[in-house]
């Protein structure tokens, strides 16, 4: 079986792996001219937190694979069942036929409508993408004194803060009324927001950037002018589809449309990952995820399917989690907004608390926050922030990936030691508001 895999990010790695595995005739296309790499660890080599973008760098070996590193597919052709594969270096193409095609082309980041932001790319405006584009922002870091941080989702509020680490004076600028405006509700967002001020980074929401210009830094035009040494560019990312376009590949509201099993409308062609859209666990409603968790599942379900077998991904919940200036951020499932809109009549339950126990020395507290549906009592989603958000949205998901009611799941048993824990946990206290409100 000749499979043809374009694209090595988290969701083409996991998809080469397996079909590697069950026996594949593989050719892997990709653009870089290495591997793949971990994505999510850059924002950490800027503070060298991770000492070198080497270190993110991943080689794999497989069985039967021919890896064309450097190289970019022009087109497919999904009734000749061929991919047209051209060197970056030398222009040479080729064109390569397969049995199976799966699609892993990730993401690129979103450069808004701001003027000046595109013609100063690598000069005073940078993104966090890759290893080379990152590259470029570190150099500036380490002959700059501000910068401006444009977006305040996870890679831009997480570059803010190992900018912030390495010295130096850090504005996030946001043109919606929150950060994480996707993951989290304002409630749980303003703590975000002042935790992030109170730890010396200026947030500023509600604030369009109208334009960026050079004067020895750059001048950022928001709500008022920002003079910074650089800015940074974080507004997202926008699944990369235009080759999958182009052969005629039907596409969804927010990428690629595949079924459970990953399958494309075009005979034997499979998408996988960030360029996909995909569906919620909870009510089956089209939906977007570009976590690297549930890419390596739709990787392997691509790859298991294409070899012959059977695999169905579920949905996603959006497990979500950032670590910011000493706290963590986490929420999956539904958020309260998201939830109303998709027609919920809904119950709400908060809890906070200390995370160890009260005689126990220590300060740390986490704060839980419960999306319920008041017709049957299910949980939706859930968030929280402080020390040991993660742990406590991944018991979350959990009950959700369970289909639990916030009634079952009151009576969870959590482990308790004063050094680590209370005995009555942030998370009971929010089930307890909850069923009061039901």
């Amino acid at each position: 079986m000749n499979v043809v895999i374009i694209g090595m990010g988290t969701a083409g790695y996991a998809a080469a792996m397996e079909a590697a595995k069950r026996g594949a005739h593989l050719t892997v296309i990709e653009k870089r001219d290495f591997d793949t790499f971990s994505p999510c660890g850059l924002p950490y080599v800027i503070d060298e937190s991770i000492p070198s973008f080497e270190d993110l760098k991943h080689s794999i070996r497989l069985r039967n694979t021919e890896k064309l590193l450097s190289h970019t597919v022009e087109s497919i052709d999904t009734k000749k069942k061929t991919v047209k594969a051209c060197d970056c270096v030398s222009g040479d193409c080729r064109t390569i036929s397969y049995d199976r095609l799966i699609i892993a082309t990730g993401t690129s980041p979103v450069i808004p409508p701001i003027k000046g932001a595109r013609e100063l790319l690598g000069k005073g405006t940078f993104v966090v993408s890759g290893i080379d584009d990152t590259g470029q922002l570190k150099k500036k870091a380490d002959v700059s004194h501000s910068c401006v941080v444009i977006g305040a989702g996870a890679i831009g509020l997480e570059t803010a803060c190992t900018l912030h680490n390495r010295g130096l004076e850090v504005t996030v600028v946001e043109m919606l009324p929150q950060v994480f405006p996707q993951a989290i509700d304002e409630d749980m967002a303003s703590d975000v927001k002042n935790h992030l001020e109170d730890s010396g980074i200026p947030v500023v929401v509600n604030a369009r950037v109208e334009s960026i210009t050079q004067e020895g830094g750059v001048l950022i035009t928001a709500d008022r002018e920002y003079a910074a040494d650089f800015a940074v560019i974080a507004a997202g990312v926008r699944a990369n589809v235009a080759l999958a376009e182009k052969a005629g590949i039907t596409m969804g509201t927010w990428g690629i449309k595949v079924n459970p099993k990953m399958k494309t409308s075009a005979p034997d062609v499979y998408a996988c990952g960030d360029c996909i859209e995909t569906f919620s666990y909870i009510n089956g409603e089209p939906w977007m995820m570009q976590l690297a968790t549930s890419a390596l599942q739709m990787g392997q379900i691509a790859a298991i399917n294409a070899m012959g077998g059977s695999a169905a991904y579920q949905g996603c919940l959006n497990t979500f989690a950032s670590e910011l200036e000493g706290k963590e951020i986490a929420s999956c499932g539904f958020t309260e907004a998201q939830a109303s809109r998709f027609g919920y009549d809904i119950a709400v339950g908060k809890g906070s608390g200390r995370v160890t126990a009260d005689y126990y020395p220590g300060e740390e507290t986490v704060k839980v926050k419960l999306i319920v549906d008041k017709k049957d009592h299910h949980l939706l989603g859930g968030q929280a922030f402080g020390v040991g958000a993660f742990w406590r949205v991944n018991v979350i998901s959990l009950a959700l990936k369970a289909r639990m009611t916030v009634d079952e799941f009151s009576t969870m048993e959590l482990a308790y030691t004063p050094p680590l824990s209370t005995s009555h946990d942030a998370l009971h206290s929010a089930c307890d508001f909850a069923l009061r409100r039901l």
